[in-house]
């Protein structure tokens, strides 16, 4: 195994409005990540965590989702980086040495992006560790427990985007890059906690079960409504996948027509 402890940075990607969900957030990433070998960065405008283990990367102004991504991978020194986001708690054990020879070959198959979150999964056998994720396909810069080549990600932020324009028209620029992979395993069990600034009710009393500390003072519980809603949008996106892969963006863009110009290039 080539050393890569210094190549790659676990970057979680949060802002000062979210410092609420912190100390939950790091609390099971540390129990269930203990040997987690690399360099581990809080992205946040002015307040720093001040958590054992976790280096601030503080960007300043809150200007939008993508200009705050671009700032602070700037400033790493890393070649690659781990996103995680903030509202997505590990709920179980990671499995660290498997982890690790991805990320190893990551390194020596010079990758550009190794999506950890199998969802959807690969469309094209590689090997036994990752697939093929194909140009024309959706979520192909699904930001979720996603590992970049810095430079790439880079060059694919745009200013003013939000993480869900980005992974719709980031998706569509990547297209003119080979090197997209996903892994057939899930290796990071998580629970997402909050949507769209509320907490999930199932996922509140999940993670109290698990020790942590959620604070309901900072921030709402989602309504029945929302929680429906929710509810209807993952059905929309399991649906999607029974799709065959090369017709996947296609129906994504007809049912967002409208809200995204979302089209092959």
């Amino acid at each position: 195994m080539l050393n890569i402890k210094d190549k790659f940075a676990v970057l979680v990607v949060s802002c000062d409005k979210y410092s609420d969900l912190w100390e939950p957030f790091f609390k099971l990433f540390w129990r269930f990540w203990p040997d987690c070998p690399f360099n581990v960065y809080l992205l946040s405008n002015r307040l720093n965590s001040d958590i054992q283990g976790v280096k601030g990367l503080l960007i300043g102004e809150d200007i939008s989702w993508s200009d705050n991504l671009y700032n602070g991978v700037s400033k790493l020194k890393e070649d690659y980086i781990f996103l995680f986001l903030d509202d997505l708690f590990l709920c179980d054990f990671v499995k660290s040495d498997r982890v690790l020879q991805v990320l190893d070959w990551t390194l020596a198959y010079n990758a550009n992006y190794v999506r950890m979150n199998p969802s959807p999964k690969p469309d094209k056998p590689y090997n036994e560790l990752v697939g093929i994720v194909s140009k024309g396909t959706i979520y192909r810069t699904s930001t979720v427990l996603s590992v970049w080549k810095k430079a790439i990600l880079l060059d694919l932020l745009r200013p003013g985007e939000s993480a869900w324009d980005f992974e719709i028209y980031g998706t569509i620029r990547s297209d003119v890059y080979d090197g997209f992979y996903s892994t057939w395993e899930e290796y990071f069990p998580v629970v997402n906690g909050v949507i769209k600034g509320k907490w999930q009710r199932s996922a509140v009393k999940k993670l109290k079960l698990l020790g942590a500390n959620i604070d309901l003072s900072k921030r709402g519980v989602m309504t029945n409504r929302e929680a429906l809603i929710f509810f209807l949008k993952r059905q929309r996106s399991r649906l999607l996948k029974i799709i065959p892969a090369k017709y996947r963006r296609g129906a994504k863009g007809f049912i967002l027509r409208g809200k995204y110009n979302y089209k092959l290039m």
